[in-house]
């Protein structure tokens, strides 16, 4: 996963509780006398690695992450010490077991109206020293105090904090001050599943038809994030729902023959940097406040077809009287191609049969 600051992530990478926030800035409840407030940080480098045990019903294990100066300020009430390498080996487990533990207050962070929790507040059992890597994660950070203590999410059980998610309080405000990990985005006009020899076989000139189009008239078109494809207008999602590409594939080898390995063939249009919560929202079908979606877009001055996703071809949109789009293949420069009005010229599985394409 490459994931550097400032850059975008890749289409195809994906992060642990990444779909916890739906458009959020961020979620806040109270555990006890704890502030918790959950969302993105961006943290990394020598610090400590904090396991913590939880039971949902199941006994599970957690591991998250801290800045060893916070820990010692977040502890130095209880536990004054210079650092975690100056306690001595019988005080470890006991330092250990403070990271977590929570003060008197509504039990469990419910309110009267609530319903019990299942899960349990996780129980530190041990601390070590790790370095990990600069990166966007989800984590929890615990405020008490005037003291904070940020913990970026490593590994583990998930629903103790998802139940607690569920009851949280939603806020605007981004909980890093860097604001979002992004992930690159292609915008497309549509695709389309072919065999791979037919793929083989197109050449400058020759033109595909597309079997999932959008409605270019309408200024809509596919937001591809991953397997997902998002329908978009105006910088939020349509009314249509959220295509599986997964999904599609399989229909597509399907009707192909399981002895026909299909090549997906994708028509972008630009490629955006996209916040994830944004992503999580649209995949659901929710509006977000429309400038932040409207940012780093590189537009492209032409159709760039990806098979496989990578970019494999360049060409111009064709747009058939019934509504239907296909991709024209740029030819080479110095070359002579025929513009492929004939259906014969079409290559597609078009069931309705072709029709004259005007450019």
């Amino acid at each position: 996963m490459r994931q550097t600051n400032g850059d975008a992530l890749t289409a195809d990478a994906r992060i642990p509780l990444e779909d916890l926030l739906t458009g959020a800035g961020c979620m806040t409840f109270a555990q006890g006398d704890t502030e918790v407030r959950v969302g993105w940080i961006y943290a990394g480098g020598d610090g400590l690695v904090v396991t913590a045990n939880v039971d949902d019903g199941v006994a599970g294990r957690i591991r998250l992450w801290c800045d060893a100066r916070q820990w010692v300020d977040w502890l130095a009430d209880d536990l004054p010490v210079p650092s975690w390498e100056a306690l001595p080996a019988a005080w470890q487990a006991s330092a250990a077991s403070l990271t977590l533990a929570i003060g008197a207050g509504p039990v469990d962070g419910e309110t009267p109206a609530d319903s019990p929790l299942r899960s349990s507040w996780p129980k530190a059992e041990s601390l070590a020293p790790e370095r990990i890597a600069l990166a966007w994660r989800m984590g929890i950070v615990l405020q008490r105090g005037g003291r904070r203590l940020a913990l970026p999410y490593l590994d583990g059980a998930t629903s103790w904090l998802r139940e607690r998610c569920r009851r949280a309080t939603r806020c605007d405000t981004p909980l890093d001050p860097k604001g979002y990990p992004m992930r690159r985005c292609a915008m497309a006009v549509g695709w389309t599943d072919l065999p791979a020899s037919l793929c083989d076989n197109l050449r400058e000139g020759g033109a595909v038809l597309l079997d999932v189009a959008a409605d270019v008239s309408t200024g809509e078109y596919w937001l591809i994030d991953g397997l997902h494809a998002i329908a978009m207008r105006d910088g939020q999602p349509a009314e249509r729902r959220t295509v599986s590409l997964e999904a599609a594939r399989m229909e597509a080898d399907d009707a192909n023959g399981d002895a026909t390995r299909c090549a997906r063939l994708l028509a972008v249009i630009a490629e955006r940097e996209i916040p994830i919560p944004w992503l999580i929202a649209w995949r659901a079908g929710q509006e977000t406040p429309p400038e932040t979606t409207a940012r780093n877009t590189t537009a492209a001055g032409h159709i760039t077809l990806w098979r496989d996703g990578a970019p494999w071809a360049g060409g111009r949109l064709l747009r058939f009287g019934d509504g239907r789009l296909a991709v024209q293949l740029e030819p080479t420069p110095g070359t002579s191609t025929d513009t492929p009005h004939a259906p014969e010229a079409i290559s597609g599985r078009d069931r309705m049969g072709g029709h004259s394409a005007s450019p």
